[in-house]
C-alpha cells in the first residue's frame, strides 16, 4: 500500500470517527454525570470516584482516531512485521533473555510457557518496559466509553479501573495507559489486570509497572489461561505450492473443528491436520517436508500476490487473545524465534 493510500485511509478514518461521535450521542456532560451515578451505585468510595473523575476532559479526538486507524488495519504485512520484528528488538530481546534467564526459567516452568514467548510479548508491548505510557487511564477509558464503537466494553473497563483503585494498589498516580486503555509493561486492560495479574515476588503488590517478576508471571498467567501448550511452538514460515494462495483457501466448515480457544478467530480460516497440509504441497521455505507431527494447523496468508504464508498451531490462538490481529500474533511468533541467545 502506498503512502498516499495510507494517508487517504487515515483522513477517512478521522472523518468517520467525527461523524460517529456526533451520531445519536447524548451531551457529554450529561453522559459523564450518568457514569458517575453508575459508579456511586456500584458502591465505590466518594474519594476514589472524585479521583477518577478529576482529570476527565471532553472526548479526546486523537484517541478515537487511533482506535479507528490501528496499524494492524492499515499497514501491509511487510511494513508491519519489518517495523516490529526489528534488529533493535531482536538484539535487546536476546540481551533481556540472558539478563533474566533464571527468573524466566522459573516462571516458564511454573506456568508452562516458554520464556522466549514471555520476552516477545514484553518487547512487543512496551519495548521491554522502556516505552513511555502516559495517558491518564480514566480519561482514556471515558473517551472510549463515550464513543460508539466499543462503548459497553470500555464502560466495563472504567468500573474495573475503579475496583483497582479501591484495592489500594496501584495508586491513582500509577494509573497511566496507552491510548487504548492498557497499563504497565504487560499492557493489561483493567479487567485483565484484575483477573490475571500476579504478585510473583510476594511483596503484596501485583506490580506490572515496575517489577519484572510480576510482569513476566502476569503475561505467562494470561496466555496459560487461554490454553497455551509448552509442547508446541506458534507455527512457522512456509512455502506454498504454485497457485496455493488461491487454491488452498477453504471454508472453516471444510476442515477440522478447532478447539474453543481457536474457534472464535474466524480470520484463521480452515483448520487441517498438519500432514494434510503436507499432502496439499505446503513445505518449509527451503522446500523440505513439514514436521511429521499430526496436529491441527491453519494457514495465514501474507500480502496478496507475495506467495508468503505461515502455518500456525493452537498456541497462535492464545497469542491472538492478547490482540486478535493476525499481524500482531505473527510478530510475537517471529520475534520469539529470534530472541533466543
Amino acid at each position: 500500500m502506498s503512502k498516499l493510500n495510507r494517508l487517504v485511509i487515515t483522513v477517512l478514518s478521522l472523518f468517520t470517527s467525527t461523524a460517529l461521535m456526533a451520531q445519536d450521542k447524548p451531551d457529554f456532560e450529561i453522559w459523564l454525570a450518568e457514569l458517575r451515578e453508575d459508579a456511586i451505585a456500584e458502591g465505590f468510595s466518594e474519594a476514589n470516584i472524585a479521583l477518577a473523575f478529576s482529570e476527565i476532559t471532553p472526548p479526546v479526538q486523537r484517541i478515537i482516531s487511533n482506535d479507528r486507524s490501528q496499524p494492524e488495519r492499515v499497514q501491509t504485512y511487510d511494513d508491519y512485521l519489518a517495523a516490529r520484528v526489528s534488529d533493535w528488538k531482536i538484539r535487546n530481546g536476546k540481551s533481556r533473555m540472558s539478563e533474566h534467564r533464571g527468573l524466566l526459567q522459573e516462571i516458564g516452568e511454573q506456568y508452562g510457557v516458554q520464556p522466549r514467548f514471555i520476552v516477545a510479548f514484553w518487547g512487543m508491548e512496551t519495548n521491554f518496559g522502556t516505552y513511555p505510557i502516559s495517558e491518564p487511564l480514566f480519561n482514556t477509558l471515558a473517551t472510549l466509553a463515550y464513543d460508539n464503537r466499543r462503548a459497553a466494553f470500555f464502560r466495563k473497563q472504567f468500573m474495573a479501573a475503579l475496583s483497582m483503585l479501591e484495592s489500594g494498589f496501584p495508586s491513582y498516580d500509577m494509573l497511566k495507559s496507552s491510548w487504548a486503555g492498557a497499563m504497565g509493561q504487560s499492557q493489561f486492560i483493567p479487567e485483565s489486570y484484575l483477573a490475571y495479574a500476579v504478585d510473583h515476588d510476594g511483596d503484596g503488590k501485583k506490580d506490572i509497572w515496575n517489577t519484572e517478576a510480576d510482569v513476566f508471571a502476569s503475561i505467562a498467567n494470561y496466555i496459560k489461561a487461554r490454553g497455551w501448550r509448552d509442547d508446541l511452538t506458534w507455527g512457522r514460515v512456509v512455502k506454498l505450492p504454485p497457485g496455493g494462495e488461491e487454491s488452498l483457501r477453504a471454508s472453516a466448515s471444510d476442515g477440522l473443528t478447532p478447539d474453543r480457544f481457536c474457534s472464535r478467530y474466524g480470520s484463521l480460516g480452515v483448520w487441517r491436520d498438519l500432514q494434510d497440509w503436507q499432502a496439499l504441497g505446503v513445505r518449509r521455505p527451503d522446500g523440505s517436508d513439514l514436521p511429521t507431527r499430526s496436529i491441527p494447523a491453519a494457514l495465514v496468508y501474507a500480502d496478496s500476490g507475495d506467495d508468503e504464508a505461515y502455518i500456525v498451531y493452537r498456541n497462535f490462538c492464545s497469542i491472538m487473545s492478547y490482540n486478535p490481529a493476525l499481524k500482531y500474533a505473527l510478530s510475537i511468533g517471529l520475534l520469539s524465534d529470534l530472541v533466543v541467545p
